[in-house]
């Protein structure tokens, strides 16, 4: 319930509060001055406040209100009585002196103010609308009653207000009337001076009034130019109630600016620009919606959010993002931040921003709960030489792994005892590191991230970024499908790219476009443009802490000089103060101007140019100390300081001009000793202001110091290897460096190349190889051969990392002629190899290779015969008959490793190698003599022995073997989680050669082994979409076939084909015909075989045995050697053969041939395992009896096969066996039986997931 009652009776009361909070209670002299001002300050806050709600009401009722009209005693307050008696009765004046807290109430109960004006004495306005009055006339009265609400009640201490201005008037004729007699020059002059006199002592003493009852200057200004705003400037004047009402509200929204005044604001006579946004509503509103989809995991299509900002330098891109991600941290929000640099190796500068962030984050106890969650997700995905490999990338989280690390370390000093050599690396392809080094960082995205804590990781100027950072930032942002179906794919993160618009290139477009089209990323673009007027005039506003209407005519100014960017505002009206054209002015406590002098003060042509004469005036020690902070990378701390300044005195020195540099905002300190500049133009700018010769001098007496105080081969050495070589390298490009030490730079390119190639940054690799090959001059003989030989091929090797074939070629070429002997042309002929066979040349790569071989002394036949083959079979098997697979594991190592298999294993030792040499005598044995027990027993004994030797980039790829051979004995569902566990571990050492393999067969065994559908087309689809990521192209056949047939039996529409014969790229395949074509044409085997198994499993199961028969026949045409779908195909086929016993009367006698020598092989596989086959080979029996009239024992047959389904688990073929029994009921006249089996194989069916087939069922009952 409101009671109304005026503005002046409200106004009594909260004077009444004031007085009561200012009264001296035995205070001291300087509690009381605090409470005074207290109090007052308490007035003020209140009173702004009302004076919004009376401006506002006022808008409303101007139409109809009169300049007389608006008086204090005009308006009314509503309060919010609340039903209160008492309050009502001192709203009414009917009970007198309120306590405290019911003063309070009704000083803060205001709910609205009205204009209620009486008629009387209203002369100024007639209905006829004779009189007119200027908006002046009322904004004048507005004043006034601000005036008093300001100042306790009391009205303007001034009469008239009817002053003309000098300049805006009367005329000049008008004037001259005015003075008859005098000098028309003279007349003006001295009218102008007195008028102009007058205004400003009547301004000023008005001024000085409102100050004394401690309205803010803001305020006190606001008030005066209302009142005087008839000879006001005109690019200042209010001109509307509603231009009174937004400074009321900037003043509001802001106190801390405009209304609280402080002692120390502008009195040390800088700007301070602060971290404000300023603008940018519409931006940060797109920028914000796609991290509300990360940090609320709206994303149902699991999709990655990635926004890419643009905009000229200056435009404030860095700034943009940090202040969004800044507000939103209070939910959680985690950020890292990676600054690309034209000085820095690009791959260094993300694992930099990663390490720093661990570094942060664990040494702040506060986060010590969401540590333990990302350690327990890093060890649950990742293997230990994956910890390993992350920790030589971060070594800020190696604390983090102890016992990890320990074991490792322990493992390889114990292989070290016995003798092991470390599995040589030297030509690992570049796709398979890149693999690995993408797959660890998707696997710490993931760890990172959740909802509850999002993550942005921001790629910072990004047209510095190489291919290798685009494509790390593309594999981060690809769909993890398996990780999907855990629900911890990452999508948590945000990914934001900034990069400066007029500095891209062809390749960095043709990224970002490939973002843009992909169906795993949404693409948020934002264009930073310069800041509109309002917008640069908040911010000019909000720096000099005065309203937005007085700022505007200095604003209009540097808007036009600087077209709005944010960066070139700063600098630009940080230079009118270092001119002295802005000032702080001690008297006025406001920042002022001369506006004529900023109209004349031209910008430099550059921000550059700009910068450049704001350092120049800067004292000559801190552009020193700015110059070799411009030599090194974006941030430089005490890591680097402590060995370019090795004296306490000489460092603190140096700190002391850094810190003097961040007074000037140049530079900006983060922590006790981290230096970076504020913008990457200053850094820029500081390089720029060196001359060649000085740049070149500046790098060399940094590398050098480093290289002197820092001891070298030692961690901490390692640790700046990078920075030595770069300052090195940059030196010489400028010709400064001493000739002398040339082989010893040449030597610490090599050894920072290597470390590259350690962390998969192949471009930095080529680039210090480059740089070595260049200081060595040359091949090298004597002390430096070696050197030389290293320099050489690991230049070529980088050289082929990073697709450049034709340097590769040159520098093999070299090593080939210079090189000694055979043996140290051994690395280089590999790598020629590795590039043979990348390129498609595998016949020029076999012939390499067979010469490798001669050369080795071992002389193989590429055109052996089945029956050379069988001779070299029988003779290894003899050879391994003689030993063990506990000799194997625990015998002798083999020192130098070559290309030799078995023979030579059992002859000079074992290696890593070995184990392949013993897979394939396993395969052979099986696929030639059927053992499978022998073909079992040694591939086993291949993967103990490289567990024993340590070799963890073979385990993977010899475990693979071991899972797809497992069908034999092992239960074909227990296989599928380990068959997905060793993909992620074949990922991890970036194995794409056997990936694939895995990947199929794993998709494979989802679909036979009776797998829920709808669970298996998940993780087929997973495995799929991953290997057209790698661009497996023959893997992703097979794969598309395979998950095809799932969709088929599962009854999905066929149009759910065309997304993914898309993803072969080959618009001419649109069915499962044309991608059979296309296998046959292009002569690809397995991919053929594989969809001719396909074609035959949906006929079989679609009861089309004609069709079913030929696609078997088809299948067997192109068999090569054992594989899992073999024994598929056998039982497919043996069913179909005896089924056509029955329809094809003159062909049945070759069925039923067929339909016993299934039956057969089925009867040997199922000593080997009962669980996988005994199922099948009864049924197999079933239909066999069924075919010669011995119906009882057939029936038993299907009983015991449909019971065997069931206890193992094959709810598929537990449908099959019940179908089938069916059949066998109709086709002897049971239907009653038959209708009960097909009801049984429904449900089945059901539950696997078919529902094709279960809907087939129904429409045939």
């Amino acid at each position: 319930m409101a009671t109304t009652i005026t503005l002046h009776q409200w106004l009594a009361f909260l004077i009444l509060r004031e007085k009561r909070k200012q009264e001296h209670h035995g205070d001291t002299n300087t509690n009381f001055v605090h409470k005074k001002k207290a109090a007052q300050l308490e007035y003020i806050q209140t009173a702004v406040s009302v004076a919004l709600l009376l401006v506002q009401s006022l808008i409303v009722s101007t139409p109809s209100l009169s300049s007389q009209q608006i008086t204090i005693d005009n308006v009314t307050v509503a309060i919010d009585d609340k039903g209160d008696a008492k309050l009502l009765l001192l709203l009414l004046n009917l009970e007198e002196n309120p306590d405290d807290e019911d003063l309070q109430r009704i000083i803060e109960s205001v709910t609205q103010l009205e204009f209620t004006p009486s008629t009387k004495n209203d002369s100024s306005t007639h209905a006829n609308g004779e009189q007119q009055e200027s908006d002046d006339d009322l904004l004048r009265e507005v004043g006034t009653v601000l005036h008093q609400l300001f100042c306790r009640g009391i009205k303007p201490p001034i009469v008239s207000t009817n002053v003309s201005s000098p300049d805006e008037g009367d005329s000049d004729d008008d004037l001259d009337s005015e003075q008859p007699g005098a000098e028309k020059g003279r007349t003006k002059h001295s009218l102008r001076v007195a008028q102009k006199m007058l205004r400003k002592a009547s301004i000023s003493s008005l001024d000085e009034y409102v100050l004394s009852y401690g309205v803010p200057r803001n305020l006190c200004r606001l008030i005066i130019d209302l009142i005087w705003c008839e000879g006001g400037n005109e690019e200042t004047k209010f001109r509307s109630i509603e231009e009174v009402a937004e400074e009321l509200i900037q003043i509001i929204s802001k106190p801390n600016l405009f209304l609280y005044e402080s002692e120390a604001t502008g009195s040390t006579g800088q700007l301070n620009f602060g971290s404000t946004l300023y603008g940018r509503r519409n931006e940060a509103t797109s920028f914000l919606r796609a991290a509300t989809l990360v940090s609320l995991d709206m994303m149902e299509t699991h999709s990655k959010q990635l926004v890419l900002v643009e905009g000229l330098s200056g435009a404030g891109k860095s700034h943009f993002v940090a202040s969004l991600i800044r507000s939103s941290s209070e939910f959680g929000w985690i950020y890292i931040h990676a600054k690309f640099d034209p000085q820095s190796q690009p791959l260094s500068v993300v694992t930099s921003a990663f390490n720093i962030f661990f570094m942060n984050i664990l040494a702040n106890r506060s986060e010590q709960e969401y540590v333990a969650r990302v350690i327990s997700s890093l060890q649950r995905n990742l293997s230990s030489s994956a910890i390993v490999s992350l920790c030589c990338l971060l070594p800020s989280v190696r604390n983090l792994f102890p016992s990890i690390l320990r074991r490792v370390v322990s493992d390889e000093d114990l292989s070290s005892q016995n003798g092991v050599v470390v599995e040589d690396e030297f030509a690992s392809g570049s796709q398979m590191s890149r693999i690995r080094l993408h797959f660890i960082f998707r696997k710490l995205i993931s760890a990172l991230c959740s909802v509850e804590r999002p993550l942005a990781l921001f790629f910072d100027d990004l047209q510095w970024a190489d291919d290798r950072c685009m494509e790390l930032l593309s594999a981060l942002m690809e769909r993890d499908h398996l990780q999907e179906l855990d629900d911890n794919d990452g999508t948590n993160c945000l990914f934001i790219g900034s990069f400066r618009s007029n500095e891209t290139n062809d390749n960095l477009l043709s990224h970002f476009d490939k973002f843009e089209q992909s169906t795993s990323v949404d693409v948020t673009k934002i264009e930073l443009g310069g800041l509109a007027k309002v917008e640069s005039n908040n911010m000019v506003s909000e720096v000099l802490r005065l309203p937005a209407r007085l700022t505007s005519p200095l604003n209009e100014l540097v808007q036009r000089k600087t077209t709005g960017n944010p960066f070139h505002i700063i600098h630009f009206m940080q230079s009118l103060v270092k001119d002295s054209i802005l000032n702080y002015s001690l008297s006025d406590k406001r920042w002022v101007w001369d506006i004529e002098a900023v109209k004349s003060t031209s910008i430099d042509k550059t921000v550059l140019e700009l910068l450049a004469r704001k350092l120049s005036q800067l004292p000559g020690n801190i552009v020193d100390g700015l110059k070799v902070l411009s030599c090194l990378g974006p941030k430089v701390d005490d890591t680097i300081m402590k060995y370019l300044y090795t004296s306490p005195e000489s460092r603190n020195e140096f700190i002391a001009c850094l810190d003097l540099a961040v007074g000037e905002n140049i530079l900006e300190k983060s922590g006790d000793s981290a230096y970076s500049f504020v913008h990457d133009m200053l850094k820029q700018s500081a390089y720029a202001v060196m001359s060649e010769e000085e740049k070149g001098e500046k790098h060399f007496w940094i590398g050098m110091h480093l290289i002197a105080n820092a001891s070298a081969d030692t961690d901490e050495f390692n640790a700046i290897i990078f920075s030595i070589v770069d300052q090195i390298n940059a030196a010489n490009t400028y010709g400064v460096t001493e000739e002398a030490s040339h082989m010893n730079f040449a030597e610490l390119n090599l050894k920072a190349g290597k470390t590259s190639i350690d962390v998969s940054d192949f471009q930095s690799a080529l680039s210090y190889m480059k740089a070595g090959v260049s200081l060595l001059n040359g091949w090298q003989d004597g002390e430096y051969y070696d050197m030389s030989l290293q320099l050489y091929e690991t230049a070529a090797l980088v050289s082929y990392l990073n697709t450049d074939i034709g340097l590769m070629q040159q520098y093999l070429e070299i090593l080939f002629e210079n090189a000694k002997c055979f043996e140290d042309r051994l690395h280089g002929y590999l790598v020629m190899i590795q590039s043979l066979l990348s390129n498609g040349k595998h016949v020029e790569a076999m012939k390499k290779i067979l010469f490798i071989l001669q050369e080795l002394g071992e002389s193989i036949s590429i055109n052996a015969t089945p029956k050379e083959v069988y001779i070299e079979l029988m003779s290894t098997k003899a050879l391994l008959d003689t030993i063990s697979p506990a000799d194997v594991i625990n015998g002798k190592r083999m020192a130098d490793k070559g290309l030799r298999t078995v023979k030579l294993s059992v002859e000079h030792g074992f290696c890593s190698d070995s184990a392949v040499g013993l897979q394939i005598y396993g395969f052979g044995v099986l696929n030639i003599q059927n053992d499978v027990e022998e073909c079992l027993k040694w591939n086993h004994t291949a993967l103990s022995l490289v567990k024993s030797l340590g070799a963890k980039q073979m385990i993977p790829r010899v475990t693979t073997n071991v899972n797809i051979l497992a069908y034999w004995k092992e239960p074909l569902q227990a296989k599928i989680e380990s068959l997905k566990e060793n993909h992620h571990e074949l990922l991890m050492v970036g194995d794409l050669e056997i990936l694939p393999l895995n990947a199929i067969h794993c998709c494979r065994q989802s679909l036979l082994c009776g797998r829920n559908l709808q669970t298996a087309q998940k993780e087929c689809a997973a495995l799929l979409h991953e290997m057209h990521q790698l661009r497996q192209m023959n893997a992703l056949i097979g794969m598309i076939s395979n998950h095809l047939s799932i969709l088929k039996l599962i009854g999905s529409n066929y149009v759910s084909e065309e997304p993914l014969f898309r993803l072969l790229g080959n618009s001419e395949i649109n069915s499962l015909d044309e991608l059979l074509q296309f296998c046959k044409s292009n002569r690809l085997v397995g991919p053929t075989q594989q969809c001719y198994f396909d074609r035959l499993m949906l006929a079989f199961w679609s009861k089309n045995y004609e069709e079913a028969a030929q696609y078997a026949e088809k299948y067997s045409e192109c068999h090569q050697t054992r594989r899992f779908p073999d024994l598929f195909q056998t039982f497919y086929q043996g069913i179909t053969a005896f089924r056509l016993v029955r329809l094809e009367d003159d062909k049945s006698r070759e069925w039923a041939d067929v339909g016993k020598n299934a039956l057969s092989k089925y009867e040997t596989w199922v000593n080997y395992s009962d669980w996988n086959w005994e199922n099948k080979m009864l049924l197999l029996e079933a239909e066999s009896h069924a075919c010669i009239g011995e119906l009882e024992i057939a029936k038993s047959k299907f009983q015991a096969s449909i019971g065997s389904a069931q206890k193992h688990r094959f709810v598929h073929e537990e449908g099959l066996a019940s179908e089938l029994f069916g059949m066998f009921y109709d086709e002897n006249g049971n239907k009653e039986e038959a209708m009960q089996q097909y009801s049984h194989a429904r449900s089945c069916y059901q539950k696997w997931g078919a529902f094709a087939l279960a809907d087939r069922l129904n429409t045939a009952s």
